[in-house]
């Protein structure tokens, strides 16, 4: 009698594991559907790196300005781009600041996050991570606005050193412009925000690092990319690629590989500088650039 009990709970057991299967995918498809009259917003950080050991920035909040679709008059269409001046375009909030904007309409979202302290050196090299994302009202994306925390620090050779916002501003506000801005469906945004951290770190004295945010917006199918290798390793290189009138930085892992994306125009000037062992800095110039493409330069030797 007890084997023939083993039949019904089997078949219960199967039951089950169907209707929690057929849950499951539901849900799923319910997370990847974007409600009428919604927008989901994915917004990745990466980094520029400096030739430090960690720099730790306490991210507390991230919000994006929408105006919505039902504003079809006014300032804030996306036809009306007068106030985005370019990449790094970007300031600091003061406390008791209104939000003055032109726009006749415009929605701040808060979009969800992972709060905490972000190390930046871990998203150089062609690595980022997911910072915030959500859903907000359909319509066109202005301004991303970050809020930091206060646990905010610089290590250098082992030693960490307290990082202290510039003029205690902790919110930073970042122009977005229609190409800053990729489509993977519609409805469906993600932007890439460069945190740069050479140049928002500022040494004021001896053993104090203030933080005066540089950020800038970029996305990979309209910019380009180098990547390569420079040996030896020991020669402690950094390389930096000048175009379109900016420079990026790269500074290559174990083993001597480098990328550095987000470069704009169609050519770009690579500078590798070694700054140990005695070794020849070496330039390489008219390096092609394709947007949405990466170049690779292969392997650059330094010698003495």
């Amino acid at each position: 009698m007890r084997k023939l009990r083993i039949v019904p709970l089997l078949l219960l057991a199967l039951i089950a594991m169907l209707v929690f299967y057929s849950c499951q995918k539901e849900t799923s498809q319910d997370m990847n559907q974007v409600p009428e009259g919604q927008q989901r917003v994915r917004i990745r950080l990466t980094d520029g790196p400096v030739n430090f050991d960690a720099v730790n920035v306490d991210i507390q909040r991230v919000e994006v300005l929408v105006v919505p679709d039902s504003c079809r008059t006014g300032r804030g269409t996306d036809d009306d781009d007068d106030d985005d001046d370019g990449d790094g375009d970007c300031h600091h909030d003061h406390p008791g600041d209104r939000d003055h904007h032109s726009y006749r309409c415009y929605v701040w979202d808060t979009l969800d996050i992972r709060a905490g302290v972000y190390n930046l050196l871990d998203l150089s090299n062609g690595t980022d991570t997911l910072l915030a994302s959500g859903l907000t009202i359909a319509g066109t994306i202005k301004q991303i606005r970050l809020t930091l925390g206060t646990n905010n620090s610089v290590v250098i050779d082992s030693i960490s050193y307290p990082l202290q916002v510039w003029n205690a501003l902790n919110r930073v506000t970042i122009n977005v412009r229609g190409e800053d801005i990729e489509e993977i469906t519609p409805g469906d945004l993600q932007l890439w925000l460069d945190f740069d951290a050479g140049r928002s770190i500022v040494k004021v004295s001896h053993n104090r690092f203030v933080l005066k945010s540089f950020l800038r917006i970029w996305v990979p199918s309209q910019t380009a990319a180098i990547k390569g290798k420079v040996l030896p390793f020991a020669a402690s290189p950094v390389v930096s690629a000048i175009a379109n009138g900016d420079t990026l930085i790269a500074i290559p892992e174990d083993g001597g590989r480098f990328k550095i994306r987000g470069l704009r125009g169609t050519s770009a000037v690579l500078l590798i500088n070694a700054t140990a062992g005695g070794y020849q800095d070496t330039t390489l110039t008219a390096v092609p650039l394709q947007r949405g493409r990466e170049t690779d330069i292969g392997t650059i030797q330094l010698h003495n």
